[in-house]
Protein backbone atom coordinates (compact mmCIF):
# COMPACT_ATOMS: atom_id res chain seq x y z
CA UNK A 1 0.00 0.00 0.00
CA UNK A 2 1.04 3.48 -0.68
CA UNK A 3 2.08 5.64 2.33
CA UNK A 4 -0.04 8.46 1.19
CA UNK A 5 -4.00 9.41 1.99
CA UNK A 6 -5.97 7.41 -0.15
CA UNK A 7 -9.25 9.18 -1.50
CA UNK A 8 -12.38 7.60 -0.89
CA UNK A 9 -12.75 6.21 -4.67
CA UNK A 10 -9.24 4.99 -4.11
CA UNK A 11 -10.26 3.15 -0.95
CA UNK A 12 -13.48 1.48 -2.59
CA UNK A 13 -11.57 0.26 -5.46
CA UNK A 14 -9.01 -1.42 -2.74
CA UNK A 15 -12.07 -2.98 -0.68
CA UNK A 16 -13.61 -4.29 -4.25
CA UNK A 17 -9.95 -6.39 -4.92
CA UNK A 18 -9.80 -7.15 -2.04
CA UNK A 19 -13.37 -8.71 -1.05
CA UNK A 20 -13.06 -10.29 -4.44
CA UNK A 21 -9.91 -11.87 -3.88
CA UNK A 22 -10.79 -13.89 -0.74
CA UNK A 23 -14.63 -13.89 -0.97
CA UNK A 24 -14.87 -12.18 2.15
CA UNK A 25 -13.06 -9.67 4.98
CA UNK A 26 -13.36 -8.53 8.45
CA UNK A 27 -13.07 -4.77 9.17
CA UNK A 28 -10.24 -4.73 11.18
CA UNK A 29 -8.58 -6.60 8.50
CA UNK A 30 -9.28 -4.21 5.90
CA UNK A 31 -8.52 -1.39 8.51
CA UNK A 32 -5.02 -2.78 8.79
CA UNK A 33 -5.04 -3.25 5.04
CA UNK A 34 -6.21 0.13 3.90
CA UNK A 35 -4.31 2.14 7.12
CA UNK A 36 -7.71 3.79 7.98
CA UNK A 37 -9.81 3.72 10.84
CA UNK A 38 -12.35 1.08 11.45
CA UNK A 39 -15.25 3.62 11.50
CA UNK A 40 -13.23 4.50 7.84
CA UNK A 41 -13.82 1.08 7.12
CA UNK A 42 -17.27 0.49 7.63
CA UNK A 43 -18.33 4.04 6.09
CA UNK A 44 -16.80 3.04 2.75
CA UNK A 45 -18.37 -1.11 3.24
CA UNK A 46 -21.80 0.68 3.87
CA UNK A 47 -21.36 2.78 0.98
CA UNK A 48 -20.59 0.01 -1.14
CA UNK A 49 -23.63 -2.29 0.11
CA UNK A 50 -25.71 0.85 -0.99
CA UNK A 51 -24.55 0.99 -4.40
CA UNK A 52 -25.02 -2.62 -4.45
CA UNK A 53 -21.43 -3.90 -5.09
CA UNK A 54 -20.96 -5.60 -1.69
CA UNK A 55 -23.34 -7.40 0.92
CA UNK A 56 -22.75 -6.58 4.75
CA UNK A 57 -22.22 -9.37 6.79
CA UNK A 58 -22.10 -9.62 10.93
CA UNK A 59 -18.11 -8.35 11.41
CA UNK A 60 -17.02 -7.44 7.39
CA UNK A 61 -18.48 -7.98 3.59
CA UNK A 62 -18.94 -10.56 1.53
CA UNK A 63 -18.82 -10.06 -2.19
CA UNK A 64 -22.20 -10.16 -4.05
CA UNK A 65 -23.84 -10.24 -7.62
CA UNK A 66 -23.97 -6.58 -9.21
CA UNK A 67 -26.78 -6.56 -11.68
CA UNK A 68 -25.82 -9.85 -13.09
CA UNK A 69 -21.89 -9.32 -12.86
CA UNK A 70 -20.23 -11.39 -10.05
CA UNK A 71 -17.20 -9.39 -8.68
CA UNK A 72 -15.47 -12.46 -8.55
CA UNK A 73 -15.55 -13.32 -11.97
CA UNK A 74 -15.79 -9.99 -13.79
CA UNK A 75 -13.17 -7.52 -12.39
CA UNK A 76 -14.64 -5.50 -14.95
CA UNK A 77 -16.73 -4.13 -12.79
CA UNK A 78 -14.81 -2.86 -10.50
CA UNK A 79 -12.85 -0.44 -13.23
CA UNK A 80 -16.82 0.25 -13.71
CA UNK A 81 -16.68 2.03 -10.23
CA UNK A 82 -14.13 3.73 -10.84
CA UNK A 83 -15.80 5.80 -13.76
CA UNK A 84 -18.62 6.03 -12.73
CA UNK A 85 -16.99 8.12 -9.77
CA UNK A 86 -15.45 10.02 -11.87
CA UNK A 87 -19.42 10.91 -14.24
CA UNK A 88 -20.67 11.60 -10.76
CA UNK A 89 -18.03 14.00 -9.19
CA UNK A 90 -17.98 15.71 -12.29
CA UNK A 91 -22.07 16.27 -13.17
CA UNK A 92 -22.10 17.56 -9.40
CA UNK A 93 -20.52 20.46 -10.53
CA UNK A 94 -23.31 21.44 -12.82
CA UNK A 95 -26.12 22.15 -10.15
CA UNK A 96 -26.06 25.60 -9.52
CA UNK A 97 -26.91 27.32 -6.13
CA UNK A 98 -30.87 27.11 -4.98
CA UNK A 99 -31.87 24.77 -8.00
CA UNK A 100 -34.43 21.95 -7.33
CA UNK A 101 -33.30 18.52 -8.83
CA UNK A 102 -34.52 15.38 -9.84
CA UNK A 103 -32.20 12.44 -9.50
CA UNK A 104 -32.95 9.15 -10.85
CA UNK A 105 -32.29 5.83 -9.68
CA UNK A 106 -28.93 3.96 -10.42
CA UNK A 107 -25.46 3.14 -9.29
CA UNK A 108 -23.89 6.28 -10.65
CA UNK A 109 -26.52 8.47 -9.26
CA UNK A 110 -25.82 7.14 -6.17
CA UNK A 111 -22.66 8.31 -6.49
CA UNK A 112 -23.74 11.43 -7.36
CA UNK A 113 -25.49 11.80 -4.47
CA UNK A 114 -22.87 10.87 -2.37
CA UNK A 115 -20.78 13.61 -3.96
CA UNK A 116 -23.36 16.82 -4.17
CA UNK A 117 -22.30 19.88 -2.09
CA UNK A 118 -23.88 19.39 1.50
CA UNK A 119 -25.70 22.56 1.15
CA UNK A 120 -29.74 23.11 2.40
CA UNK A 121 -29.98 25.46 -0.67
CA UNK A 122 -30.10 22.60 -3.21
CA UNK A 123 -33.70 20.30 -3.18
CA UNK A 124 -33.59 17.18 -4.75
CA UNK A 125 -36.93 15.33 -5.94
CA UNK A 126 -35.76 11.10 -6.21
CA UNK A 127 -37.86 8.08 -6.64
CA UNK A 128 -34.89 6.43 -5.08
CA UNK A 129 -35.26 4.75 -1.31
CA UNK A 130 -31.57 4.37 -1.17
CA UNK A 131 -30.86 7.92 -2.34
CA UNK A 132 -32.71 9.84 0.07
CA UNK A 133 -31.91 8.04 2.97
CA UNK A 134 -28.53 8.92 1.79
CA UNK A 135 -29.34 12.49 1.06
CA UNK A 136 -31.22 12.85 4.20
CA UNK A 137 -28.23 11.32 6.39
CA UNK A 138 -25.97 14.21 4.46
CA UNK A 139 -28.22 17.30 5.31
CA UNK A 140 -29.61 17.66 1.97
CA UNK A 141 -33.32 18.66 1.78
CA UNK A 142 -34.87 15.57 -0.53
CA UNK A 143 -38.49 14.55 -1.39
CA UNK A 144 -39.14 10.87 -1.90
CA UNK A 145 -41.74 10.95 -4.81
CA UNK A 146 -43.84 7.76 -2.87
CA UNK A 147 -45.64 4.80 -4.71
CA UNK A 148 -45.17 1.60 -5.49
CA UNK A 149 -42.07 0.23 -5.04
CA UNK A 150 -41.63 -2.22 -7.65
CA UNK A 151 -37.58 -3.01 -8.82
CA UNK A 152 -34.51 -3.90 -8.17
CA UNK A 153 -33.23 0.09 -7.81
CA UNK A 154 -35.73 0.21 -4.40
CA UNK A 155 -37.51 3.15 -6.40
CA UNK A 156 -41.23 4.38 -6.28
CA UNK A 157 -42.96 4.21 -9.05
CA UNK A 158 -46.63 4.62 -10.42
CA UNK A 159 -49.82 7.31 -10.31
CA UNK A 160 -48.44 8.45 -6.89
CA UNK A 161 -45.14 8.77 -7.96
CA UNK A 162 -46.05 10.24 -10.81
CA UNK A 163 -48.76 12.74 -8.90
CA UNK A 164 -45.95 14.23 -6.70
CA UNK A 165 -43.30 14.68 -9.43
CA UNK A 166 -46.00 16.80 -11.15
CA UNK A 167 -46.25 19.11 -8.59
CA UNK A 168 -42.79 20.74 -9.00
CA UNK A 169 -40.94 22.35 -12.14
CA UNK A 170 -37.40 21.08 -11.48
CA UNK A 171 -34.44 22.96 -12.85
CA UNK A 172 -32.84 19.72 -14.03
CA UNK A 173 -33.12 16.04 -13.98
CA UNK A 174 -30.18 13.97 -13.64
CA UNK A 175 -30.73 10.58 -14.79
CA UNK A 176 -28.55 7.38 -15.59
CA UNK A 177 -29.77 5.17 -18.61
CA UNK A 178 -29.97 1.50 -19.80
CA UNK A 179 -29.17 2.41 -23.33
CA UNK A 180 -28.13 5.66 -25.48
CA UNK A 181 -28.24 6.10 -28.78
CA UNK A 182 -28.85 8.45 -32.05
CA UNK A 183 -30.98 6.08 -33.54
CA UNK A 184 -33.23 5.51 -29.86
CA UNK A 185 -32.38 7.95 -27.81
CA UNK A 186 -32.54 7.41 -24.01
CA UNK A 187 -33.67 3.81 -23.04
CA UNK A 188 -34.33 2.08 -19.78
CA UNK A 189 -34.91 -1.63 -18.73
CA UNK A 190 -38.08 -1.00 -16.55
CA UNK A 191 -41.06 0.50 -17.50
CA UNK A 192 -41.71 1.61 -14.22
CA UNK A 193 -38.18 3.42 -14.56
CA UNK A 194 -38.60 4.48 -17.72
CA UNK A 195 -42.47 6.15 -16.87
CA UNK A 196 -41.06 8.48 -13.70
CA UNK A 197 -37.78 9.64 -15.77
CA UNK A 198 -40.22 10.28 -18.98
CA UNK A 199 -41.60 12.66 -16.90
CA UNK A 200 -38.58 13.99 -15.26
CA UNK A 201 -37.52 14.79 -18.56
CA UNK A 202 -40.50 16.66 -19.29
CA UNK A 203 -41.34 18.89 -16.45
CA UNK A 204 -37.15 19.54 -15.98
CA UNK A 205 -35.65 23.06 -17.26
CA UNK A 206 -32.78 20.76 -18.63
CA UNK A 207 -31.49 17.23 -18.52
CA UNK A 208 -28.79 15.65 -18.35
CA UNK A 209 -27.71 11.45 -18.36
CA UNK A 210 -24.94 9.99 -16.82
CA UNK A 211 -23.26 7.20 -18.69
CA UNK A 212 -19.81 5.42 -19.68
CA UNK A 213 -19.59 4.03 -22.85
CA UNK A 214 -20.70 0.31 -22.40
CA UNK A 215 -24.54 1.86 -22.73
CA UNK A 216 -23.41 3.78 -26.14
CA UNK A 217 -25.59 2.25 -29.14
CA UNK A 218 -27.88 0.18 -27.06
CA UNK A 219 -31.24 0.10 -27.26
CA UNK A 220 -33.34 -1.53 -24.18
CA UNK A 221 -37.02 -2.27 -23.79
CA UNK A 222 -38.62 1.01 -23.19
CA UNK A 223 -37.96 4.60 -24.25
CA UNK A 224 -37.16 7.76 -21.83
CA UNK A 225 -36.42 10.09 -24.44
CA UNK A 226 -35.29 11.40 -27.76
CA UNK A 227 -31.85 12.57 -27.61
CA UNK A 228 -33.02 15.99 -28.54
CA UNK A 229 -34.59 16.38 -25.30
CA UNK A 230 -31.68 15.86 -23.35
CA UNK A 231 -28.88 18.75 -22.94
CA UNK A 232 -26.09 17.28 -22.31
CA UNK A 233 -24.30 13.49 -21.37
CA UNK A 234 -21.64 13.48 -19.01
CA UNK A 235 -19.58 10.31 -19.67
CA UNK A 236 -15.89 9.27 -18.07
CA UNK A 237 -13.02 10.55 -20.26
CA UNK A 238 -12.01 7.05 -21.84
CA UNK A 239 -15.58 7.15 -22.70
CA UNK A 240 -16.05 9.91 -24.90
CA UNK A 241 -14.75 9.20 -28.30
CA UNK A 242 -16.90 5.95 -28.36
CA UNK A 243 -20.41 8.19 -27.47
CA UNK A 244 -18.70 10.81 -30.05
CA UNK A 245 -19.42 8.41 -32.40
CA UNK A 246 -22.44 6.85 -31.60
CA UNK A 247 -24.60 9.90 -31.04
CA UNK A 248 -22.96 12.20 -33.37
CA UNK A 249 -21.78 15.70 -33.15
CA UNK A 250 -24.99 17.82 -32.04
CA UNK A 251 -25.45 15.78 -28.45
CA UNK A 252 -23.25 18.03 -26.04
CA UNK A 253 -20.77 15.50 -24.31
CA UNK A 254 -19.25 16.63 -21.38
CA UNK A 255 -16.40 15.17 -18.77
CA UNK A 256 -13.84 16.21 -16.58
CA UNK A 257 -10.39 17.60 -17.80
CA UNK A 258 -7.87 17.19 -15.89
Amino acid sequence: MTSRRLTTAERHDHILKRVSSVSGVDYESLAKHLKVSIMTVRRDVRELSELGYLKVTRGGATAQLTHGQDLILNPRVRDQNLQKTEIAKYATSLIGYGETIFLGTGSTCALFAQFLPNTEQILVLTPSLPHAVLLASRGIKVVILGGTVATEDVAASGMIAADTLSRFVPDQAIIGCAGISLKNGISEFHQEIADINRLAVEKAESTTVLTDASKSGIKSTFKVADLKSIKNVVTCKSGVQTLKRSLGTKTEILFAKD
